[in-house]
């Protein structure tokens, strides 16, 4: 992942999110949090519906290159 963000990192940012959520339902809750590291990462993600974290966490770890 980017930086030193970790998926307990990534989980605590995005506790408030609901799922399905969008990548600008992530990066709200990750400017909400303050979270520049999340925000960076989740920027890099396409620009997609994603399912459930487990789905965001494999898009940051593969740098934005989501399996499809």
């Amino acid at each position: 992942m980017a930086g030193t963000l970790t998926r307990d990192h990534l989980t605590d940012c995005l506790t408030e999110v609901a799922f399905p959520a969008s990548r600008d339902d992530l990066l709200d809750a990750a400017i909400r949090k303050g979270d520049a590291t999340a925000v960076q990462a989740l920027r890099a993600i396409p620009e997609t519906d994603y399912a459930s974290l487990h789905e965001v966490f494999l898009a940051v770890e593969s740098g934005g290159d989501r399996p499809r």
